[in-house]
């Protein structure tokens, strides 16, 4: 009768052959680490490109928009509708001669009258009016200085995800809807596209 544990150690030992054999058939995943080392000016543009449709995803919904009208009215509301009560531009951003938008908006929401506020309420400059434009003319807004308000990408990413007006865009009260992307994940986007190349289109 043959030996039980020779009969063991045999299948034992086929068994880890298959293992290895089939092992080394596997393609080999880069780390992450060894990613980044090979990352090529091509990949550079795909990240931006990605980089870029996430961060319009942010300054396309209701909560950026609405500050950024290319006419002289505000909009309001997640169906952004036109600003109630007469509301305009003016000629400082700051809304008419009599009705100024710290009339209404003060430095906080308020919760009883549903009024939005914080630091500094206005309107965005008529150069940084993003309604109605196709997103590359929204990124070329972004990046142009003479549209921008001077700023280069250091100055960006801080207005962008510091500035405490733009902040309110992610606590806007009861009943707004939030950003798409969390805040602390735009900031982060926002510097990658940046660093990137800032690619709006192929």
């Amino acid at each position: 009768m043959m030996d039980t544990n020779f009969l063991s150690k045999t299948f034992i030992i086929i068994l880890l052959t298959a293992v290895v054999i089939s092992a080394g058939s596997l393609p080999v995943q880069p780390n992450e680490a060894m990613q980044k080392k090979t990352l090529t000016f091509s990949d550079n543009k795909t990240q931006s490109l990605e980089d870029f449709k996430v961060i319009l995803s942010v300054l396309k919904s209701p909560r950026c928009i609405n500050c950024h009208p290319t006419s002289d009215v505000p909009l309001q509301g997640d169906d952004q509708h036109l600003h109630r009560s007469g509301v305009v531009r003016g000629v400082d951003n700051n809304g008419g001669i009599i009705q100024k938008c710290n009339t209404c908006h003060h430095q906080e929401n308020n919760a009883y009258a549903r009024v939005p506020g914080a630091p500094k309420w206005h309107l965005a400059p008529r150069s940084m009016g993003w309604v109605g434009l196709t997103d590359e003319q929204i990124g070329e807004a972004l990046m142009n200085k003479s549209k921008n308000g001077g700023r280069d990408a250091a100055a960006l990413v801080k207005h962008m995800g510091f500035d405490s007006l733009v902040m309110w865009g992610w606590n806007p009260g009861a009943g707004r809807t939030l950003p798409p992307v969390p805040l602390d994940q735009f900031r982060i986007i926002l510097e990658d596209w940046l660093q990137t190349g800032a690619y709006t289109k192929q």
